[in-house]
């Protein structure tokens, strides 16, 4: 990450909490895809200075790509991908959505983007979420 940081002249900061163990590989998988997804598109579209990383378990996997770029309207970004103009947005969400968890993206040009991810740690029927938790 941070070669490619580096390589968009972006800073990039990293908050990441201490695992008590390690993750279910569909956790560990989705939570990776989704950040390289999220960075891709922060590096070809945002403009931005700096990306922040925030990765930590409170029950779920908690997951914050933020940066400080020029941000877009969201409602407009997912009719296009819905229209085929861009996978991203959606290929994310799907991701998120089969690993039982949950994806909110928070922008509007001129002021960044924030995308959190909550996905459970377990496997089965207990891992459904509840509440909002953002």
């Amino acid at each position: 990450m941070e070669r490619e940081a580096k390589r968009a002249g972006l800073a990039a900061r990293l908050a990441l909490a201490p695992l008590e163990k390690r993750l279910p590989i569909t956790v560990e998988t989705t939570a990776f895809r989704v950040t390289q997804e999220a960075l891709t598109n922060v590096i070809r579209h945002a403009r931005a200075q700096v990306v922040d990383i925030e990765l930590g378990t409170n029950g779920t996997l908690q997951l914050v790509v933020r940066d400080d770029g020029q941000g877009f309207d969201v409602g407009a970004a997912r009719r296009r991908a819905a229209l085929g103009a861009s996978l991203g947005l959606i290929s994310m969400q799907e991701r998120v959505a089969l690993a039982g968890g949950d994806m909110k993206i928070d922008s509007a040009p001129g002021r960044g983007t924030s995308i959190r991810v909550r996905l459970p740690l377990t496997t089965g029927t207990d891992a459904s979420s509840s509440g909002d938790g953002f």
